[in-house]
C-alpha cells in the first residue's frame, strides 16, 4: 500500500558565489526536465558556510569553487572554466589575439573576489609592487563588467561570462601565459547519499562531460 504520509522529494542545494552560471543553468534545466516532482530548496552561501552546512546536515548537495579534503565529505570535480581578459570595445590591446598578465600591468584591473583563482591572483598581485591601487576588487561580475565597459580598465574573469557580456560593451581576449582556470566542485556528505542527490550528481557529471566533449 502507498504511504500517503510520505513527504514530497526535495533536494536541499547550496551554491557558492562564483560557480559558472551557464553550466549550472543547464544542470538545473536537466534536473527539472527529468524529475519535475523534486522540489529544490536553494541557498546561496559562502564557501566555508556551505561546507559547514553539509557537515551539519543542513544541505544535501553543495557546489563551489573550493576543493575539499575532508573525510566527512565527498567531493567531485565537475566543469572547468578558463580565465580571460575583459576589455572595453575600444582599447589599445584589442589588436592582440591573446594577452599575458604582464600586458595588463599598466591598466587598472578589476577582479570579482568570489571567482577566486589562486594561480591567477598570485600573478596579478605580483604586478602591484609599484602601485597598490592597480588591482581593484568588486562585489559581482556585473559590477566588473560595468567598470570595464565604461572604459575604466580591464577585468579578469571566466571566458563564458565575458562572452555573455559582449552586448554590454565588453570584449574578450584569452590569457596565454599559464593555465589559469576555476573548477566547480560538487560536495555531499560522506556515506549519507540519498537517491535524489545521487541522481543530481549523475546529471552534474553528464553536463560536465558534455562541456568537455
Amino acid at each position: 500500500m502507498d504511504n500517503i504520509t510520505s513527504q514530497p522529494a526535495q533536494l536541499r542545494l547550496a551554491i557558492a558565489p562564483g560557480v559558472s552560471s551557464s553550466q549550472l543553468s543547464a544542470l538545473l534545466a536537466l534536473q527539472r526536465a527529468e524529475e519535475p516532482e523534486v522540489s529544490i530548496a536553494f541557498s546561496e552561501v559562502a564557501g566555508d558556510e556551505l561546507l559547514d552546512g553539509l557537515r551539519e546536515g543542513r544541505y544535501d548537495v553543495g557546489m563551489s569553487l573550493q576543493g575539499a579534503s575532508d573525510p566527512a565529505l565527498e567531493t567531485q570535480s565537475l566543469w572547468i572554466e578558463h580565465m580571460a581578459v575583459a576589455m572595453p570595445l575600444r582599447f589599445p590591446l584589442l589588436d592582440q589575439a591573446s594577452l599575458t598578465i604582464a600586458d595588463l600591468q599598466n591598466y587598472p584591473i578589476f577582479r570579482w573576489r568570489d571567482e577566486a583563482c589562486s594561480s591567477l591572483d598570485r600573478r596579478l598581485l605580483s604586478l602591484q609592487a609599484a602601485d597598490q591601487q592597480n588591482l581593484q576588487y568588486v562585489t559581482s561580475f556585473e559590477m566588473m563588467a560595468l567598470w570595464v565597459s565604461a572604459g575604466y580598465g580591464v577585468g579578469v574573469s571566466a571566458q563564458s561570462r565575458i562572452k555573455h557580456a559582449h552586448g554590454w560593451g565588453v570584449s574578450m581576449r584569452p590569457l596565454d601565459d599559464g593555465s589559469h582556470e576555476i573548477v566547480t566542485h560538487l560536495h555531499r556528505p560522506q556515506g549519507q547519499a540519498n537517491p535524489v542527490s545521487e541522481r543530481f550528481e549523475r546529471r552534474a557529471l553528464h553536463v560536465a562531460q558534455a562541456q568537455g566533449a
